[in-house]
């Protein structure tokens, strides 16, 4: 029966040296030998994954933007699988519930510019905000009258400390849409909420692509560090956290190394002598 290997990037494969563990690829290319598929799961969009990834990174697909989009790798862009956006309706509603909430925000496009956004500040100072619009530069602009959309998500950035709360009310407020809670990868403290069209998440994208090959859940591992993973670790047949995971992931999935230390090297090697 073939088997199925998923992981997240950021605080996962990628280290905080912005690079990738040549024990870890090495275990990748392993896995490539032994007929498993490798998966990438991730957060980021199609365009700043591909900045970060090696050159040689050894998987066979790429989940983007949280499930947004799905594609054969290499070359994702001219092998794309599946992808999802937003209707202009739903647009306006959730940026409507933002507002209400002060958020600042952010809005993607639909593929292939999901890396282009515009953006909304409600607050003065947001030193996690600011980053991200400098790590996109060139590449965003400010919303300006009224926004049309359609788009493939919105990403609301705040640095309240009732971050479970905050997470409670937006899920509720925006039922009929997949909201998922992350920590910034920037600075590791802000709360990322990002909003998505419903059933949009690292678990159903996963299964999508599963059900193509062929390949059971019981069958499959992941490996993550953040709330964003926490879905698809449920769904996979094993699910690992690194040791940079929050506390409370830890106490519902098996603990492997940290990020910095091949974390996703020791949970392949546990689930091959499962």
């Amino acid at each position: 029966m073939q088997r199925m290997m998923i992981t997240d990037f950021d605080g996962t494969l990628f280290r905080g040296d912005r690079t990738v563990a040549e024990r870890d690829l090495e275990s990748l290319r392993r896995l490539g030998e032994e007929g498993v598929i490798r998966v990438i799961a991730t957060g980021r969009n199609l365009y700043s994954f591909m900045r970060a990834a090696p050159a040689d990174l050894p998987v066979d697909f790429l989940v983007f933007s949280t499930g947004v989009g799905i594609a054969r790798y290499p070359d994702p862009a001219e092998n794309m699988i599946r992808e999802a956006s937003l209707s202009h309706d739903a647009c306006l509603y959730i940026k409507e519930v933002f507002d209400q909430f002060g958020f600042d925000y952010m809005v993607h496009g639909i593929m292939p510019e999901n890396h282009r956004f515009v953006y909304h500040r409600n607050t003065p100072e947001n030193e996690d905000f600011d980053t991200r619009l400098s790590f996109y530069g060139g590449l965003s602009e400010p919303i300006n009258g009224r926004f049309e959309g359609p788009a493939s998500q919105f990403l609301a950035i705040t640095h309240e400390e009732r971050a479970s709360d905050l997470f409670a009310e937006v899920s509720e407020a925006l039922s009929d849409f997949t909201v998922i809670r992350t920590t910034s990868p920037f600075n590791g403290i802000s709360t990322w909420l990002e909003v998505f069209p419903k059933g949009v998440c690292k678990s159903e994208a996963v299964s999508y692509l599963a059900d193509l090959c062929g390949i059971p859940a019981i069958h499959t591992m992941a490996v993550g560090n953040d709330y964003n993973d926490e879905d698809l670790l449920h769904w996979s047949g094993q699910g690992f956290v690194v040791g940079n995971a929050p506390d409370d992931l830890k106490t519902h999935f098996h603990t492997v190394s940290d990020n910095n230390t091949c974390g996703v090297s020791e949970a392949i090697t546990l689930w091959a002598d499962s």
